[in-house]
């Protein structure tokens, strides 16, 4: 009985209890919209509206609605639009938005304000504006998005009496991007490249464009970008955009070449750009910003070289030779151009290829001096028929396996001899030099610097004098150095730290170190 009595019960409730979970939920509703004035005539440029509507927030504990408008072209037929839409925001809390908060909301209930310039050009006469998309959310999780199905049943339109845009859009530096080299490595997988341009159109304003690229045996690919709003970053599809898209700059278009796609050169021969008011651009006929596209199937590669590796840069930049055996060229190859990741001034001083007696290419290649690592991570090769080969993780291709690297320093300095000038000296005298001298007798890095120090009858170290020295790789180094203040009379063992260009160092004369060479050196203190 007891069991059928609770069941009952938790059937009853239940109803309550899932009205009670829906207002903890909370919703959100929009309970008027209209536009002011209703009508307008931008014919002449600079004219306003603007859009003013209210919405409810039932959420408990919301501190009050962000919300995002949608402001569309209406096209010819329910529901189709032209164009970019215009966005206003408003976020809880910001400042210097396009949208405000109209005095006296509340978390529960806001009126919202929003006024804009109306573009002066559209597809003819006349425009109607809608709102197409109304979108808020708060701090708890409520949230609405709704289309012009829910929002049609407000005033959310107004009529623009407008000029007629009939212009098509412009363009002008057309180029490979210029983070990009002009070159396509396609095997087995496809690849792509990235274009860039500059679209204007000073009516309506662009809304998007295409590429078409033609390439060998009249093979034709395309790509195409367009400008579209997004909540994170805004109007996006070019680097640049003005508002009403008027002027659109580095529009970015990318363009995907299937696997072995042609190998040879591709250029851009047609751009297409549309504007806002659907007035479409076609410029034909055109061979512009050429590409180079292989699967190395004419021109290729291999036994890559880098002569002599490591390379010995501690006595001053080498001049190396990269190389390579090529085969299938036409002509004999005319220049190879190396890439490397390196930041430390590895760089190519020559592009020329030389050919060997034994039909090996290489090119001069320069690395730096000191400690450096240059791998390479592209190389383009081009015989005298113009075929490319590309090769390195830059291109996607199959890697030089190239890592040029500095020699190791594997003798730290060395010295064989070490006497000091003059070995007495009375404790007053402070500007005579005593001059140590020793002599150099190994070293991979070459010595560079040092430190002297006075070692007391305690075994106490008093630096004397510390700096650069002139780059030593074997034979005398004097390091002079005046006596140190308040030392007292007495005599002291000399010691020296000798540093290399790699940072390494030998130390000389230190108790329970290395001695000096042929015995203490000393110093005595009057």
């Amino acid at each position: 009985m007891t069991a059928v009595i609770g069941v009952a019960l938790a059937l009853a409730l239940a109803p309550i209890m899932g009205t009670a979970a829906a207002q903890e939920a909370g919703t959100m509703a929009v309970t008027d919209m209209k536009f002011t004035p209703s009508a307008v005539d931008a014919t002449h440029g600079g004219k306003t509206v603007t859009l003013r509507w209210t919405m409810t927030d039932t959420t408990p504990g919301a501190d009050g609605m962000g919300v995002r408008v949608y402001l569309s072209r209406q096209g010819t037929t329910a529901e189709t639009y032209l164009g970019v839409p215009l966005v206003g925001t408003y976020d809880v809390g910001s400042s210097g938005q396009d949208i405000t908060l109209v005095p006296g909301s509340t978390a529960r209930k806001a009126t919202y304000e929003w006024t804009l310039a109306v573009p002066q050009y559209a597809a003819g006469t006349s425009v109607t504006w809608a709102v197409s998309r109304l979108e808020a959310w708060d701090t708890q999780g409520t949230s609405l998005d709704w289309g012009a199905s829910q929002l049609g049943a407000f005033h959310n339109t107004f009529k623009a009496k407008t000029l007629a845009d009939t212009q098509g859009p412009t363009y002008d530096d057309l180029a490979v991007d210029n983070e990009r080299q002009p070159y396509v490595y396609v095997g087995e997988e496809s690849s792509s490249m990235t274009y860039r341009l500059n679209a204007h159109d000073s009516q309506a304003g662009i809304s998007g464009g295409t590429l078409t690229l033609t390439g060998p045996g009249g093979q034709h690919l395309t790509g195409s970008f367009a400008i579209e709003w997004t909540w994170y970053a805004g109007y996006q599809g070019c680097g640049y955009i003005e508002w009403g898209q008027t002027d659109a700059r580095s529009c970015r278009v990318s363009v995907t070449f299937p696997a072995h796609a042609a190998s040879g050169t591709w250029t851009v021969t047609q751009v297409e750009l549309t504007d806002n008011a659907g007035n479409t651009s076609t410029y034909d006929h055109l061979s512009a910003a050429p590409v180079h596209v292989t699967s190395n199937d004419v021109l290729s590669a291999d036994g890559f070289t880098a002569t002599p590796n490591p390379v010995d840069t501690w006595h001053g930049a080498r001049t190396i030779k990269v190389g390579f055996r090529p085969h299938g060229d036409q002509g004999g190859v005319t220049s190879a151009v190396v890439n490397t990741n390196s930041v430390h001034g590895c760089r190519q001083t020559s592009t020329t290829a030389t050919t060997a007696a034994d039909g090996t290419v290489s090119v001069d290649y320069e690395v730096p001096r000191q400690v450096f690592t240059c791998h390479i991570t592209g190389l383009i090769i081009t015989d005298n028929a113009g075929n490319v080969a590309l090769y390195g993780s830059e291109f996607g291709a199959q890697e030089t396996g190239l890592t040029i690297t500095s020699a190791p320093d594997t003798v730290l300095p060395e010295i064989d001899q070490a006497t000091l000038s003059p070995t007495t000296i009375p404790a007053t005298e402070y500007f005579s030099d005593i001059r140590l001298t020793v002599n150099v007798s190994g070293t991979t890095a070459g010595v560079n610097s040092y430190s002297a120090y006075l070692i007391d009858s305690s075994g106490q170290a008093i630096e004397a004098v510390s700096g650069g020295a002139p780059l030593t790789f074997n034979g005398p180094l004097t390091i002079s150095f005046p006596l140190p203040f308040n030392v007292a009379p007495g005599t002291y063992t000399i010691a020296l730290r000798l540093s290399d260009q790699a940072y390494k160092s030998s130390s000389f004369g230190f108790p329970n170190g290395t001695p000096m060479p042929g015995g203490p050196v000393t110093l005595t203190v009057t």
